[in-house]
């Protein structure tokens, strides 16, 4: 007996669905990359795949996706949908023994002036779990995340910040947070429940490389953040956005030296 679902508004037989339901799309058993194409250049691809292949490794998921595949598939988006400039996701839905991948693409949204102005953050009630399976993966369970960021957005911020379960900071709701002090980069360790980001990892090698710049991962308090001279944000899309605000902490950002040389070092690497 044949069997149908209903998809919108029209009953689809469930031959014709081509994705697995119960793992992928009922239980939010997968993962995603978000790839930023800049002058139809696909930023980062290598960095992504190979977190990609860590993520799928990590939830056992069986993915048999060569990296030139992917970029085979990637390029091949690009063409046909004409795109120059624009932000690319690659999810990767669990089905049985084998997986479903997606590709889709979004406008870039940000903005010079919001450079500018830097983002404003809150501070949520939810807490990073460091032992969680999802822990450091980007994993399609976003709710959270996406809750979280809308009410932010509710009352004109940009960005939440999340704590871990003893209370030290971890990281936003789509970013890595840094914050510099006394001429000191800090930024949370990987134990306070975070994902790696690709553009975290460049900014710790470009630190790494300058000798006039250090750096100090660790587990920090929110008061110690409160009390920095300077916080930015990284993503792989935005890149280092400077923070003006957090809850009702204002940071002066005509006075951040080292997140502009960081901008500049990063643009260049």
């Amino acid at each position: 007996m044949m069997n149908y679902i209903i998809s919108n508004d029209k009953f689809i037989s469930s031959d014709e669905f081509k994705l697995n339901i119960e793992d992928g799309l009922l239980y939010g058993y997968g993962v995603f990359e978000t790839i930023l194409l800049k002058d139809k250049k696909l930023i980062y691809l290598k960095e992504h795949y190979k977190r990609l292949i860590k993520a799928v490794e990590k939830i056992k998921i069986n993915m048999e996706l060569s990296f030139e595949k992917l970029s085979f598939y990637l390029n091949l988006y690009i063409q046909k949908n004409s795109l120059e400039n624009s932000v690319l996701r690659v999810t990767i839905l669990k089905n049985c023994d084998s997986f479903d991948m997606l590709i889709t693409h979004r406008e870039d949204k940000y903005k010079a002036s919001k450079y500018r102005e830097g983002f404003k953050m809150e501070i949520s009630e939810f807490k990073r779990n460091p032992h969680s399976i999802l822990s450091g993966i980007k994993s399609v369970n976003y709710l959270e995340n996406i809750y979280a960021l809308r009410e932010a957005k509710k009352i004109g911020s940009d960005e939440v910040l999340f704590l871990d379960c003893k209370n030290y900071i971890s990281e936003g709701a789509t970013s890595n947070i840094f914050f510099i002090k006394d001429g000191v980069v800090h930024t949370p360790t990987k134990e306070c429940g975070l994902l790696k980001g690709i553009i975290r990892e460049k900014i710790i090698e470009i630190i790494d490389e300058n000798r006039d710049l250090r750096l100090k991962q660790g587990f920090f308090s929110l008061k110690k953040l409160l009390e920095a001279d300077e916080v930015f944000l990284t993503n792989s899309v935005m890149g280092i956005m400077p923070v003006s605000k957090i809850d009702h902490t204002v940071y002066d950002l005509k006075k951040y030296r080292i997140t502009d040389l960081l901008i500049e070092e990063l643009s260049r690497y």
